[in-house]
């Protein structure tokens, strides 16, 4: 199983993944960050929290069929932790590295409950994609407002 090893720097890698597969990427493995393997509504949330932020915003289905099929084939072929050291360093734009940790966050708090080892692997993934405490606040404070609204999206 894929043990929560987070680069501490930019990966030397010279494969660059789109960052929609990369931000795809870093979620299919915060779904799965629990241990447990992506259960069918970790799947389903995972999907609709890509739909919902911008760099998806003009994905048709079978877009977000292709990605999912290019998503799979890359797990199938590389290294879980080359390939998510890849996703974090072809993300090269806050905006990215920002929608990459919008939607961890979102499938990681889908079931209420947020155990320890997904908590360090959300501060691990913070500190790689090198979004500051500040903004991870503004983030999450964002996301989990009291009244429910997202602000991003």
């Amino acid at each position: 199983m894929f043990k929560r090893k987070l680069p501490k720097s930019r990966s030397t890698s010279s494969v660059v993944l789109e960052p929609e597969v990369a931000i795809a990427v870093i979620g299919h493995f915060s779904a799965v960050a629990d241990d447990q393997g992506l259960s069918r509504t970790e799947k389903y949330v995972l999907s609709e929290m890509l739909a919902s932020i911008s760099q998806f915003e003009k994905f048709s289905q079978k877009d977000f069929e292709k990605l999912t099929s290019k998503v799979y084939g890359l797990l199938e072929k590389t290294k879980r932790e080359d390939l998510f050291e890849q996703a974090i360093a072809s993300l090269l734009d806050t905006d990215n590295r920002e929608a990459a940790y919008i939607t961890a966050l979102l499938v990681v708090g889908i079931d209420d409950e947020v155990p320890k080892t997904e908590q360090n692997y959300i501060s691990k993934l913070q500190e790689a994609l090198k979004i500051s405490d500040k903004r991870a606040q503004e983030i999450i404070d964002g996301i989990f407002a009291e009244d429910g609204e997202e602000e991003y999206g």
